[in-house]
């Protein structure tokens, strides 16, 4: 089954926003800059193999990523 991420349980949210926070900043090099779209592809990609992994079913749509 196929949830929105609205549909996901607290802690479910919580660990896709921690996993993309994480990775987010560690991509950073300087503090105020926005990244690259293609570095922000390449950290939605690392967080949805790790949904994948956790077995967590949501839709294959972009979050938004702001700084």
């Amino acid at each position: 089954m196929n949830k929105k991420f609205s549909a996901l349980t607290k802690k479910q949210k919580e660990h896709i926003g921690r996993d993309l926070r994480e990775r987010y900043i560690k991509m950073m090099k300087y503090p105020g800059v926005k990244l690259s779209p293609k570095k922000r592809d390449q950290i939605l990609d690392e967080v949805y193999e790790i949904i994948k992994e956790k077995g967590i079913w949501i839709r294959a749509t972009r979050f938004l990523i702001s700084a």
